[in-house]
């Protein structure tokens, strides 16, 4: 931001202007590069929902997902959330068992896998994995967020359709994770902000457009198609 030079007739640059200031007053510059790449992640699960044909868990379970291994990092967000996953997964053959309500229930199965998360973070130095030593309550959280909403799915479908839906919502996170960490992005949305915010909207007007067969239904029923 210190070398670009902003010149040009100040409403165009107006959002250039604003984020200068608020910066000189103290904003992070992380903040606001987060702020603009929610929306492009946002789009890009449009995307994959609406042209592509991917299940997973609604839009703000992966955006968010994304957002918590950006502040993890990939492998160890990776670590963290399979062992929140196992922790839920056996938390639930646990709770089955205690005949109580569906909401005391999850209570309980959340105080499980926050018991066993804080086991793996106290033992973290001890197996050599002392990188989750640093990891915030945010990304748990979130990780935690993605758990419910497994055992949920898990309570009203299948178990292999609860799993695929979690493995492609993992999957479009981590895509969306390695877009938003891009060092060439970062500086697009923070040094072109009035272009990147323009993009964004008229990517997901034109995403809204598209009105064909998804891709995932071109590829079932690409012998149907060719006939």
């Amino acid at each position: 931001m210190k070398s670009q030079k902003v010149s040009g007739w100040w409403l165009v640059n107006s959002l250039k202007l604003a984020i200068r200031e608020a910066v000189s007053e103290g904003v992070s510059p992380n903040t606001i590069v987060l702020l603009f790449l929610f929306p492009l992640v946002a789009a890009l699960v449009a995307f994959s929902r609406q042209v592509v044909g991917v299940n997973g868990f609604g839009m703000i379970v992966p955006s968010l997902l994304a957002v918590a291994f950006v502040s993890t990092g990939g492998m160890v967000g990776l670590v963290l959330l399979t062992f929140v996953m196992l922790a839920a997964v056996f938390g639930r053959m646990i709770t089955k068992k205690i005949r109580v309500p569906y909401l005391p229930k999850l209570a309980v199965l959340i105080w499980l896998i926050s018991i066993s998360v804080l086991g793996l973070l106290i033992m973290s130095p001890m197996i050599g994995l002392e990188r989750l030593m640093s990891v915030g309550i945010f990304p748990i959280m979130i990780f935690v967020l993605l758990a419910e909403t497994f055992i949920e799915a898990q309570i009203t479908r299948s178990l292999s359709t609860s799993l695929g839906m979690t493995l492609e919502t993992v999957v479009l996170a981590l895509i969306s994770y390695k877009l938003m960490s891009a060092r060439w992005v970062q500086d697009q949305v923070l040094l072109q902000p009035e272009i990147s915010a323009v993009l964004i909207l008229t990517l997901d007007l034109l995403i809204g457009k598209y009105k064909g067969l998804r891709l995932s239904e071109i590829w079932r029923f690409r012998k149907l198609i060719s006939k």
